[in-house]
């Protein structure tokens, strides 16, 4: 919750607190959809039962979306992402990695297509 306060307060002060809540519901909506693709096929040609909770995803999107806006962080954001979804499957402890990549792509597109506009 410490990250979705540092991006969230940063990025709704950017964008305005109508669009803050847009990007981080459609962000994590679409990360969930992704996520829940990932878990089926992985159930169907690995047979691995794959359980998924919390608001990671939704967070990563924000950070994806951050990336964008402040190019002077994208390669750090990227070594975090990287860093939070493999160092603890490297610990053995289950982590829903694919969210949190999904959701930071998300964001970065959903950034770049705000950006467009």
């Amino acid at each position: 919750m410490i990250v979705l306060f540092q991006f969230g307060r940063m990025l709704e002060t950017y964008l305005g607190a109508l669009c803050f809540i847009f990007i981080y519901f459609i962000g994590g909506l679409l990360c969930s959809l992704l996520s829940v693709f990932y878990v089926y096929f992985d159930f169907k040609y690995f047979g691995e039962n794959i359980n998924v909770i919390g608001a990671s995803g939704a967070i990563c999107v924000l950070m994806g979306f951050y990336a964008v806006i402040d190019k002077n962080s994208t390669k750090g954001l990227i070594v975090a992402i990287l860093l939070m979804s493999f160092v603890p499957l490297l610990m053995g402890v289950n982590v829903a990695w694919y969210g949190h990549i999904f959701g930071f792509m998300c964001g970065y597109i959903l950034a770049k297509i705000k950006e467009v506009k």
